[in-house]
């Protein structure tokens, strides 16, 4: 019998083979003919565009559209930036292939390149919101060419030059902003140490205050307070911001930052400094990395940037913050420039191998369906639409979730510090980890050309891998979110006054009613969305409240309390980000007038909502949903991955994004490929 099952599975195994190779599986004696050779057909031919995809990009760039245009010019004719011609097409992207010492000096002469055209001009001179979203919006160009260059430019403007202007006074300003603007000064900004990242209250490097000369004297006193992965240092900076413990008379007064020289103008290493390489990284190769160590450095006692504390020349500490917490608070909350731009960068990432991958599977077929019928398009396929649809939904909605913190940053005040510090905690965590999942999938959607680093799928996973936990780790930057609804939640109760602020006002009201049977108009519904959002915020910070009550009355400490319910913890913030995701785009579409554009991001919102209700446990732990509804939920994404995916050639030429900056197998991939395009 067993013999006998053997013979019958090789002679179905033999039928389908042959099925699969004969012109025509009802005749197994007919010859074998060969296929016409694959030809590219453009997916303009044959898809639609039923809505105006240069108005969706305006709602989706929101601002400096021109600028834009203008700096991706820029770029696209500059020889520095590796222009190379394929299928016909021109492609700018980084040479990979250099050693990371020749990246570094590429990213230098780039950086020259801009600057000679005026594309600096304003960023730390010029004040307001004009100048704050220009400038933004060239990061976002720029950024969408290599990520080395725009951490560069990060690390220079916004955290060197940014600590002068928000952490200084007149008299920093005046002395090295407009120096900093023209690369007179090449600043770099050195907070991180060996032996502590996220902590920076516990950073080990000491300054202490020198009464006989006037001076600062700085100290690395041990292996593990070297300043570590410090952008710039290793060979091109000449100045840092050096955050330090201040020690005035024995006494500890807290982190501060100082201005120190590293470097001469002819870029020699000053005494009193020690500067050693981080070495080869997995991206972000076109970043000089380095390590510092400060051996008895004297610096002036007007190198302290001093908006919150100084030292007068008698050694007296003075700062109207008498609170440590609050001082430190407020020394570190304008540098919150860092997490707002790795947030929009982590989108814009997210973009550029979504718009890769859904033009290639528009053009791309595989197996067919029927005997002897053509191969049929990857994004044909159900399996595929659910890969990259529900991504490119969560882009969108990330993309308005990028610009309303992109307008809390210019338009900030005091008063708005702690939305800006929560909500660009949140979004820097829930962006970063959004776009290594996005590249990832899209580098499998590719397939094997996903490998290649001219199709950049790939090698941006590696590039932008390092968001994660730069700028503050994404765990810990979750747990501080929850940290503060916990506080505000504390605070309402205390005072027995309604919430206010951070969205929480849901909170004020009676609690969300969820149908116990959702049809699909009820889950397109943004009411029903928001309802099932807000319900479980809501939840979920009542819940965490309890648990870290329960163990401070046994006896934990609240600290140890908020650690031990750190689960709850991750689930608040993961509840409040996309709650106030959700908020910005109906707020978006609810500026669109009726019509097809107002449809389709109708069906990218419900998209949004339910895949993150389909995908957070949270929702079926807690019982927010129903394993009926869950399954209901599932079966409407399903229906919304068909309902979009007539819009999917639309919806990636709305990002605003030249086809110069995507990778060839967007485009003519055969082309691209040939033997004409080999080089011999």
């Amino acid at each position: 019998m067993a013999q006998e099952s053997s013979i019958n599975r090789a002679s179905r195994r033999t039928r389908i083979l042959n099925n699969h190779l004969v012109q025509s599986p009802s005749d197994p004696t007919s010859c074998l003919r060969s296929n016409s050779c694959l030809s590219y057909t453009p997916p303009e031919v044959t898809e639609s565009l039923d809505f105006d995809t240069k108005e969706m990009r305006k709602i989706l760039d929101l601002h400096n559209l021109e600028d834009r245009d203008w700096l991706f010019g820029v770029i696209k004719q500059g020889k520095v930036f590796n222009g190379k011609e394929r299928g016909g097409r021109l492609f700018v992207l980084p040479d990979y292939n250099q050693t990371m010492e020749q990246q570094r000096e590429m990213t230098m002469k780039r950086i020259e390149y801009l600057f000679e055209r005026g594309v600096f001009d304003g960023w730390l001179m010029k004040k307001g919101v004009e100048s704050e979203l220009k400038k933004l919006a060239f990061l976002d160009v720029i950024q969408n060419f290599d990520q080395s260059l725009a951490v560069m430019l990060g690390v220079h403007f916004f955290l060197w030059g940014g600590a002068i202007q928000f952490m200084g006074t007149k008299r920093h300003h005046d002395k090295w902003l407009r120096d900093t603007e023209t690369f007179g000064h090449k600043g770099c900004f050195s907070m991180t140490e060996l032996g502590h990242g996220s902590n920076v209250r516990g950073i080990e490097t000491v300054t202490t205050y020198d009464l006989k000369t006037g001076e600062f004297v700085i100290n690395t006193p041990c292996e593990s307070a070297q300043k570590y992965w410090i952008g710039g240092a290793a060979n091109h900076a000449t100045h840092t911001i050096v955050f330090s413990q201040l020690n005035i008379d024995g006494m500890n007064q807290g982190v501060h930052a100082f201005i120190a020289q590293i470097r001469d103008a002819d870029g020699n290493i000053c005494p009193n400094i020690r500067i050693a390489e981080c070495g080869h990284k997995i991206g972000l190769n076109g970043v000089d990395n380095g390590r510092i160590w400060f051996d008895n450095l004297r610096i002036p006692r007007e190198n302290l940037l001093n908006s919150v504390a100084d030292v007068s020349p008698d050694g007296q500490y003075l700062s109207a913050i008498k609170d440590p917490d609050q001082r430190f608070a407020a020394f570190l909350a304008p540098l919150t420039s860092g997490r707002v731009t790795i947030a929009t960068s982590a989108v814009f990432s997210s973009k550029v191998g979504l718009a890769t991958a859904i033009r290639y599977s528009l053009s791309r077929r595989a197996f067919s369906v029927t005997p002897n019928g053509p191969e049929v398009l990857l994004l044909d396929y159900p399996s595929h639409q659910r890969r990259l649809l529900p991504l490119l939904a969560k882009s969108y909605a990330m993309t308005f979730g990028g610009n309303y913190l992109k307008m809390i940053y210019v338009n900030r005040t005091p008063g708005s510090a702690k939305t800006l510090h929560v909500v660009s905690s949140a979004f820097k965590a829930i962006f970063t980890w959004h776009n290594m999942r996005t590249l990832q999938e899209c580098r499998e959607a590719c397939g094997g050309q996903g490998l290649k680093t001219e199709n950049k799928i790939g090698h941006l996973k590696g590039e932008f891998d390092v968001q994660s936990t730069f700028e503050g780790d994404n765990n810990v930057l979750m747990q501080q979110v929850s940290k503060a609804l916990l506080s505000e939640y504390a605070a309402a109760k205390k005072k027995n006054k309604p919430f206010k602020g951070l969205g929480l006002e849901h909170m004020n009201g009676p609690v969300p009613v969820i149908p116990s049977n959702l049809t699909s108009s009820t889950l397109r519904s943004s009411q029903f969305q928001m309802n099932a959002f807000c319900s479980r915020e809501r939840d979920l910070l009542n819940r965490f409240a309890a648990e870290v009550s329960l163990y401070q009355s046994k006896g934990e400490s609240k600290e140890h309390a908020f650690i031990l319910s750190y689960q709850l913890a991750e689930d608040l913030g993961r509840a409040f980000s996309d709650r106030a995701i959700l908020q910005t785009f109906i707020d978006a579409e609810a500026n669109v007038s009726a019509g097809s554009l107002k449809n389709v991001l109708g069906l990218l919102r419900s998209m949004y909502a339910l895949i993150c209700l389909e995908e957070d446990a949270a929702f079926l732990r807690y019982g927010y949903l129903s394993t009926d509804n869950a399954a209901a939920v599932r079966k409407e994404v399903t229906k919304l991955c068909g309902e979009l995916r007539p819009h999917a050639l639309a919806l990636v030429s709305s990002l605003g994004i030249p086809d110069a900056f995507l990778g060839p197998i967007a485009f003519n991939w055969i082309d691209a490929n040939s033997w004409s395009s080999v080089k011999h």
